[in-house]
């Protein structure tokens, strides 16, 4: 008996390994606090010291999936461990991890955690139901990119196309309180027109609020998210698609401020009022080359996910779970923000000198304006590409973004953000480099 249900059982394991060395350095931060400082009001008598201008590091991210799955009901399970996830810190990266008693209390390493953890059941008529913790992306990384969510999702195949339905708790961090529970659902669809193919979502939150100050930033909120993408004529590939955003019923006018504050209504946050994210990307292989140009806009502080890719490795270009050393400008994150706007117009070329070993340049213009002022930056990027075999890649990324008046900084998850989130960036530019491995099998 135990040997016919393991012969029924099929599993499938495999192994995702990166490990990054990055820099980033720019005079904007350099009279900055680092998170160290334990009085930032009398910063001089707490002995405080300020930021250096250029920040280096390493860091290495190892996941394990194993799926598993019943060959007589079609029923399957999908996890993926994160067993390592990190910038190093030392030999000591004093998790709390166990124990005070234990064979190893000098060199703690990393926590494991679940990244993706799942159950997939068949449906008749070819759907399938979803449940757990699970990947989420949406129009090409502008709306979310490399996610995770605790969901329930209907996948239906229908004449017309593939209908999505899903419920996400997006959060719930305390009991008997609804107003933190964060009660999201969409509905969708994946289909083809003509030669194209296309997808729409509808997103809604539930309204769980009752007036108090506390609990989930988006109630009653909704999204409208569509995309396009297909050949034209045999000419190039053309991909468009946009967010829109609105009709949330909490307005912050800043952090801490009271929804009953005579402020609350003034500026569209946090997404209250109608506010816009779009983009626009041709693209064409010739032979060994491959050409792109991308418009990317945000109107009235529209939504952009932090992965995104904007063919720069300095803005956006950080997964949500994936974070990139390198990105320190995050396009669309300014949550609704009345008369906040933002355009980037890139374009790249990317050229094969071998089958395996890839060069890529981009250059762009970045124009931030906050409503009463507006300023223009130069974005310069570079990236080399060598495919080992097929399971090792490496590559290295250089790039910068020019002094702008307006647009503030944003870091990512890799770096201290302590001195460099919020900051502006008006009389310094802002340059990055890495070197990148990669293992897939």
């Amino acid at each position: 008996m135990g040997a016919s249900s393991a012969q029924a059982l099929q599993t499938d394991v495999s192994v995702d390994y990166e490990a990054k060395a990055y820099s980033i350095r720019s005079g904007a931060w350099d009279t900055n606090y680092t998170s160290d400082c334990s009085d930032l009001k009398n910063p001089v008598a707490a002995g405080c010291h300020t930021a250096e201008a250029r920040d280096n590091g390493f860091a290495n991210l190892l996941r394990v999936t194993s799926n598993f799955k019943d060959e007589e009901t079609g029923v399957s399970v999908h996890t993926r461990l994160e067993l390592s996830g990190d910038r190093w810190q030392g030999d000591d990266l004093d998790y709390n991890t166990g124990a005070s008693e234990a064979f190893n209390t000098d060199n703690r390493g990393s926590l494991v955690s679940l990244d993706l953890g799942y159950a997939q059941i068949p449906l008749p008529g070819h759907a399938i139901l979803r449940v757990g913790r699970q990947e989420a992306n949406w129009n090409n990384g502008l709306l979310v990119s490399d996610d995770r969510r605790d969901r329930i999702l209907g996948i239906v195949p229908t004449g017309i196309g593939t209908i999505l339905a899903l419920y996400d708790r997006r959060g719930d961090q305390q009991g008997f309180f609804a107003n933190d529970n964060g009660d999201m659902t969409a509905l969708g669809i994946v289909t083809k027109l003509g030669g194209f193919k296309t997808g729409a979502l509808w997103v809604h939150w539930f309204s769980n609020h009752s007036g108090a100050s506390q609990g989930y930033a988006l109630q009653g909120a909704d999204i409208i998210s569509p995309y396009i993408t297909g050949d034209v004529a045999d000419m190039f590939t053309l991909t468009a698609g946009f967010n829109w955003m609105g009709n949330n019923q909490i307005d912050e006018y800043a952090p801490g401020v009271p929804y009953s504050s005579p402020a609350v209504g003034l500026d569209g946050l946090v997404y209250s009022d109608s506010s816009w994210a779009e983009y626009i990307r041709v693209e064409k292989t010739l032979g060994d080359l491959d050409l792109g140009l991308q418009f990317v806009g945000t109107q009235d502080g529209g939504l952009i996910s932090s992965g995104f890719d904007t063919y720069s490795s300095m803005i956006n270009n950080s997964p949500e779970s994936t974070a990139n050393p390198t990105s320190v400008y995050r396009m669309g994150g300014k949550s609704g923000l009345k008369d906040y706007n933002e355009n980037l117009v890139i374009a790249k070329a990317g050229y094969n000198l071998t089958p395996q070993f890839k060069l890529t340049g981009a250059v762009g213009n970045l124009a931030v304006d906050n409503g009463t002022d507006s300023d223009d930056s130069l974005v310069l990027d570079l990236q080399a590409s060598y495919q080992v075999n097929k399971a090792v890649r490496v590559w290295a990324t250089a790039g910068m973004i020019a002094s702008n008046k307006v647009g503030t900084l944003t870091g990512n998850p890799l770096v201290d953000s302590t001195p460099i989130k919020g900051t502006s960036f008006d009389s310094n530019h802002v340059s990055s480099g890495s070197l990148n491995l990669s293992v897939k099998f």
